[in-house]
């Protein structure tokens, strides 16, 4: 192929390039977008398979000889510690009927406990 053929095949594969484009950007079917802008629809599928191929050529280039190979990166690394503190909590019960939630814990005494517990049971005799 001439020099002067392959600048014509650029040309042109750069202006049904920006064609095909704007068909994918006007929501058209190629059918609907070609009637519309008086194209051939050969045409137009034929310069899409040409982008197509000319795109699947360019993105699986066989990498030279020449080029260095892949190498690994090395990275730093840092040493991270942690250490976990635990509180010594006292032991908890929850107490729950209804609407009603008594917490109660090592430290509440037993007259307090009783008479809210009463008080629980006049107010909720369910409970």
């Amino acid at each position: 192929m001439t020099q002067i053929q392959q600048l014509k095949q650029q040309h042109s594969l750069a202006s049904w390039k920006q064609i095909i484009l704007a068909q994918q950007n006007s929501g058209l079917t190629a059918a609907e977008y070609c009637r519309q802008q008086n194209i051939k629809y050969n045409a137009f599928y034929y310069w899409q398979r040409k982008i197509r191929e000319d795109f699947a050529a360019s993105a699986l280039q066989i990498p030279q000889k020449d080029a260095p190979a892949p190498e690994f990166a090395t990275l730093a690394t840092a040493t991270v510690t942690a250490t976990v503190q635990t509180a010594t909590l006292p032991s908890m019960l929850k107490l729950s009927c209804g609407p009603v939630s008594l917490e109660v814990n090592e430290q509440t005494s037993s007259k307090l406990l009783a008479r809210t517990l009463a008080c629980i049971k006049d107010v909720f005799p369910v409970c």
